[in-house]
């Protein structure tokens, strides 16, 4: 699951995950300090389909997205297109990525 936490209450959630988990960060070369910032910007129409279709657990659900690491300005970003299967059947849902210049994205 993944939550939304206000810029203003980050500070506290993590102390509060901290107490519990250990920190884990992808890439530890792109930020110092105790966390790694991901963002994350995805693609939908305007009836969200591919939002319910993901919440749903729909067969062949899909979501994509642009995703880059750390702060300011990204470096790389990233194109994936995340595809849910079945577990119950054996399936393993599928993550593609390609990575684009910033600068033909943003």
């Amino acid at each position: 699951r993944k939550y939304w936490v206000k810029t203003e209450h980050v500070s506290q959630v993590k102390h509060m995950i901290l107490q519990h988990l250990p920190v884990f960060q992808i890439r530890q070369d792109l930020l110092s300090g105790d966390s790694q910032m991901t963002n994350s910007a995805y693609f939908d129409n305007s009836q969200l389909e591919m939002y319910h279709g993901r919440l749903e657990k729909r067969p062949q659900a899909i979501a994509l997205r642009i995703r880059w690491y750390g702060l300011g300005d990204p470096e790389l970003a990233f194109i994936e297109r995340k595809t849910h299967k079945e577990s119950w059947k054996g399936e393993i849902s599928v993550k593609e990525r390609f990575t684009l210049p910033p600068d033909m994205v943003i």
